[in-house]
């Protein structure tokens, strides 16, 4: 059996998803169970971005871009926004 990581939603993560339509959430936690088993691929949907900070990996539910990161067995969600505002931090 494949080694399973732990999805952890942080306060910021559980903002943005309630402010979502509710089929957008259902859709987004959905998506996110893959992470549970590989938070590293595959390309295009689960990218490794650039730069430095909290949110080095993106899952893409379009039109939304989940931002997180992976600490060992941990993968801890940051942000969860449309594509056009995520990167406007």
């Amino acid at each position: 059996m494949a080694d399973r990581y732990t999805v952890v939603l942080t306060p910021s993560f559980q903002r943005d998803l309630e402010r979502l339509p509710v089929p957008a959430q259902e859709k987004i936690l959905q998506a996110l169970r893959r992470l549970e088993t590989d938070p590293f691929g595959p390309p295009p949907k689960i990218k490794k971005l650039k730069g430095k900070g909290l949110g080095q990996w993106r899952l893409e539910v379009w039109p939304y871009r989940v931002h997180y990161d992976v600490v060992g067995r941990e993968v801890p969600l940051y942000r969860v926004r449309h594509r056009k505002e995520i990167y406007q931090d």
